[in-house]
């Protein structure tokens, strides 16, 4: 059958225009021109078996005019101006940005880099530990005190606790934590002071070797045990049996107090090793016996450095005067008493 201006047309199926198939298909979508378009013919007029997609056709689809264009689609078709549109762009500045951001990354990469790699350099290699020095020792060798204080060639220099190892060295009772110092680059310096045998005394049947502070230093349990060089401590108010490494526990604080501040006393006078005796059980009246057979009454704590002192002139010049015996009496120490 031929068709509009003479073109080729497939016969109909029979159906009226407008009515469905079996599968859904329109007549007038069957009935479509095959091959080339129709000469002098206006592709966008209505088709004949048509007419309902007039209400939809576009008035001028090449100028994207009229309703058509203005109605916004489900499908995305409309008109672009609107501002309305399903897909957005990024702003050119926020682009721009990205790009720099981009152009500068390696930079920062290297710098970061650069960073790691000097705290590296100063950790491992220039603020490492090379030489430590312990000073304040007498007999316990330097090395033990390095082994006690936990710090070991190679470690950081500025990571060091310094709480740390002073709690590791006093963790020995025969050691005191002062103070430790950094000498950068490369060293450390622990400044300790060993613990000093000055007194002992005899509680329970066990003699007791002490330092100032009562830590007991070493004990002997033999009752005619005598220290040589060191001073009997007499009327303490011992509360507890103890052992070594630990302090005696007295049940009178003032005793806590005079025996410290004595026996630091007769440390920085050096006369320690002059005194056989003290006798404490009077607070308020404490006395001492030297080596060489004086008594010397003190009174209370008051002025201890002064008392000693003129204690140890009175002596000396007794001594010139070659007396023997006797009671110094340094109560007031500008006006000492003798009695022979």
């Amino acid at each position: 059958m031929e068709g509009p201006n003479g073109g080729y047309r497939p016969e109909s199926s029979g159906r009226r225009a407008g009515e469905v198939s079996g599968q859904g298909v329109r007549d007038w979508q069957k009935n479509t021109w095959f091959g080339p378009a129709p000469l002098n013919s206006n592709p966008f007029d209505e088709p004949e078996d048509a007419p309902e997609l007039k209400d939809v056709r576009s008035e001028n689809v090449n100028q994207r005019m009229g309703d058509f264009w203005q109605t916004q689609r489900s499908d995305g078709i409309g008109n672009r101006d609107s501002g309305t549109e399903t897909v957005k762009r990024r702003p050119r500045s926020a682009v721009r940005k990205e790009k720099e951001k981009r152009k500068y990354l390696p930079a920062l990469l290297i710098v970061l880099l650069t960073l790691i790699a000097a705290v590296l350099v100063l950790r491992f290699a220039v603020f490492t530990v090379r030489d430590i020095q312990v000073t304040g020792n007498r007999d316990i060798p330097a090395s033990e005190i390095i082994r006690i204080s936990g710090i070991r060639l190679g470690d950081s220099i500025l990571t060091i606790n310094e709480n740390a190892v002073g709690q590791r060295i006093a963790s020995d009772y025969r050691l005191q934590f002062r103070y430790m110092i950094r000498d950068l680059p490369q060293t450390v310096v622990l400044s300790i002071r060993e613990r000093e045998e000055c007194c002992w005394l005899t509680y329970c049947g066990i003699t007791y070797v002490m330092d100032k502070n009562r830590m007991v230093m070493r004990e002997e349990e033999n009752p005619t045990y005598r220290p040589e060089g060191l001073v009997e401590v007499k009327g303490l108010d011992v509360r507890s049996n103890t052992m070594v490494g630990q302090e005696i526990v007295l049940g009178n604080e003032k005793q806590q107090e005079i025996l410290s501040s004595l026996f630091l006393h007769m440390k920085v006078l050096g006369c320690t090793a002059e005194i056989k005796e003290a006798d404490m059980s009077n607070t308020d009246s404490i006395l001492l016996e030297t080596r060489d057979g004086y008594t010397v009454s003190l009174g209370d704590m008051s002025d201890l450095h002064a008392k000693l002192r003129s204690m140890l002139l009175v002596r000396e010049e007794l001594h010139n005067l070659q007396k023997t015996g006797g009671t110094i009496n340094v109560s007031k120490p500008e006006t000492p008493i003798y009695a022979p």
